[in-house]
Order: C-alpha cells, then sequence, then structure tokens
C-alpha cells in the first residue's frame, strides 16, 4: 500500500426514488475515520458529494489536505465483505506494483490497513484523481483508443495476479448470465411484466426493453450455450466499466474509477461493457475500439467471440436488471435522470438487437 504520509502522485485537484438530502450525521460521521490516517490526510476543508452520480450506493468526499486532494468513501453497508474488498486493494497495489498507475489505490492507515470499519461500513482513502467522466460530451476516435488501450494496459497489469483459479475455466459471468436469462424466460419475464403494469408509471423506455426481451431472448440463449462450453484464462477484471467510470483531460486517459465489482473474470467482459458504453451500435468504432485494445493486448478467437456473448447479454440482461431494481426492489437512486439514461440505452440498443 501507499503510505499516506509518502508524497502522491500528481493526481489534482413518478418511476423513481430519491435519496433523502444529506444530514449533519453525513458530515461528520467519518471523524473517527480520519484519526485512523497520518496527520497529512487530515483536511483542512472537505465537502460532501453523496454519491457523485454514480450508482454503487457509495458516499464520497473530497478532501483537502496537506498532501493534496484526497478522496473519502463510504461503502455500502451491503458491500463488499471486507474479504471482497481486501482481494480488491490486493489487486490495485498488484497493478501499481506492475506499472499501471491510472486507477486509485487506497492509502495506509497509522497500522498499515487498506480500509477503516466504522458505524457498520468500511471506509477507505484514495488519491483524488484529475480529469473528468465527460466523454459523451466530446467523443472522439482518439478519446476511444485512449480508453481501450488503458483497459488494456489494466489487464496486462492484473494479468499476473495469482488467482486460486484453474488456468483456464468456463466464464462465470457468461454461466451466471445463461442461468438468469434461462429463469427469466421460465416465467420470470412474464412476472416482472406484470408489475410494472401494475405500477402504472413505466417510461417508454421500460415498455421498450420489456417489448423487446421475447423477440431477443432465444437468440442470447443460442450465443450463451455456446460461450459457457469454452475455457478461457481469468484475470481480475472490473466487471463494471462504463464511460462514467473513465476520467479524462483533453483526450488523455487520467483514470478509471471504482473497482468494487472487480472478480476473475475473463477479459471480454471488461471489453464488452466498456465498448458497448462508448460506441453502443456503431460497428465501425467497435473496429476502433478493438483494434485500439488488441495494439496491447491480443484478444484470441474464443475472447471475441466471448465479447459478443458478454455484449448480447449484457444488451438484453441489463435493461431487465433495472426494471427489478424499479420496480420489484423498489431501490432508491439519488439521480433519477441518470437511472432513465441507462434505460434509454439499453432500450436503444435493445432494438437493435432485437
Amino acid at each position: 500500500m501507499f503510505s499516506c504520509s509518502r508524497r502522491a502522485p500528481r493526481w489534482g485537484g413518478g418511476v423513481f426514488a430519491f435519496f433523502p438530502g444529506h444530514t449533519m450525521a453525513d458530515e461528520i460521521n467519518y471523524g473517527p475515520v480520519l484519526r485512523a490516517y497520518p496527520a497529512d490526510c487530515q483536511p483542512q476543508a472537505a465537502e460532501f458529494l453523496a454519491g457523485a452520480g454514480g450508482f454503487s450506493g457509495s458516499r464520497l468526499w473530497r478532501l483537502n489536505t496537506p498532501q493534496g486532494l484526497l478522496c473519502l468513501r463510504r461503502w455500502p453497508a451491503e458491500h463488499p465483505t471486507p474479504e471482497r474488498l481486501e482481494f480488491i486493494q490486493a489487486v490495485l497495489w498488484h497493478v501499481h506494483q506492475e506499472g499501471f498507475d491510472r486507477i486509485p489505490l487506497p492509502l495506509e492507515t497509522t497500522t498499515h490497513q487498506g480500509y477503516v470499519r466504522h458505524a457498520g461500513h468500511l471506509w477507505e482513502i484514495t488519491p483524488w484523481f484529475a480529469g473528468a467522466a465527460d466523454y459523451h460530451l466530446a467523443p472522439s476516435v482518439p478519446r476511444l483508443r485512449a480508453a481501450m488501450t488503458t483497459l488494456a494496459a489494466f489487464h496486462s497489469a492484473a494479468a499476473s495476479f495469482p488467482l486460486p483459479q484453474e488456468a483456464e475455466c468456463s466464464s462465470p459471468g457468461v454461466a451466471a448470465r445463461r442461468n438468469q436469462l434461462a429463469a427469466l424466460r421460465a416465467g420470470g419475464w412474464q412476472r416482472l411484466q406484470q408489475t410494472v403494469a401494475r405500477a402504472n408509471d413505466s417510461s417508454r423506455a421500460a415498455a421498450r426493453i420489456l417489448e423487446c426481451f421475447p423477440r431477443a431472448a432465444e437468440h442470447v440463449q443460442q450465443i450463451l450455450d455456446q460461450a459457457v462450453q469454452v475455457k478461457v484464462a481469468l484475470v481480475p477484471c472490473l466487471r463494471d466499466i462504463w464511460e462514467e467510470n473513465v476520467l479524462f483531460l483533453g483526450d488523455e486517459v487520467t483514470g478509471l474509477i471504482d473497482a468494487g465489482a472487480m472478480r476473475p473474470e475473463n477479459v471480454a467482459a471488461d471489453v464488452a461493457r466498456l465498448l458497448g458504453s462508448l460506441a453502443e451500435d456503431d460497428r465501425s468504432a467497435w473496429k476502433v475500439g478493438l483494434a485500439a485494445y488488441e495494439s496491447v493486448r491480443p484478444l484470441s478467437e474464443v475472447e471475441l467471440m466471448l465479447v459478443t456473448a458478454f455484449d448480447t447479454s449484457g444488451v438484453l440482461l441489463g435493461g431487465i436488471n433495472w426494471l427489478v431494481w424499479i420496480y420489484e426492489q423498489q431501490r432508491a437512486f439519488e439521480r433519477p435522470e441518470a437511472v432513465q439514461a441507462r434505460l434509454d440505452y439499453f432500450s436503444r440498443r435493445l432494438a437493435h438487437l432485437a
């Protein structure tokens, strides 16, 4: 781990429910956490950012400290477990040792821990990365290439991390999606459709997702049935890497943020998620993005097949997952407009798939 007392690298400075506004407790409850860190991590000023527009459920603060801007994160009570967070942090330490420093590495406490347990949550402090997740405001070929080469560099650095799994095995993500799709086709989709209908306030995107599902499901099932049979190498993958997790300054990527979903997986999962987010269904952009990734880390024919499997199944099941969270589980979201944008994304892409 980086010690907090060491010099930090030069990273600068109707349908939806709302989270209630943050309270004074949000502002003061981190005091015991900060006391676990050295003096140069103590903030001269702190800005509460709520979830900073993300969907992970984390709460974030930007700290102005003697060593520069830092980010204080409070993970949700539900996840990750201490064991999972220790795995994530071990991977981050490993990739930094391998020379990949464009992902935040948690700072050490005075007792050389990577996180603090306090008030039922896990907390950590990382450097604050300069840049903005603004690809959607200025998409371009140079930015697309930069994002994909950065992802490939992360995978290359993570590849030597020791995992307990066999050298090659079936993709756990493909197997999970195959099982989920089978359950939906066996009645889950119809139940969800009835739940959304009873809500009587669904958006046009929600209706489109439900309409497209049965037309695309059989085709995607066939793809997953084939993909689950192949054996591939697993490495630590981010698994939920969207364009809003990639920070840019101009055309340069300054960082990848939010590794909370990290698990052992084949790199195809990350390639499909990020490239699908950046390029959607623009085939020429897909060619550019894949070529950029492969300029750093070539993909095998099997991995390219898995990219298709992850992308198509992600488009089909991603929209369904959001409808489950909104209508069945009735989750609250901090920014309903961002949730609607995600539903619109899946609706657009399902129209191409179906």
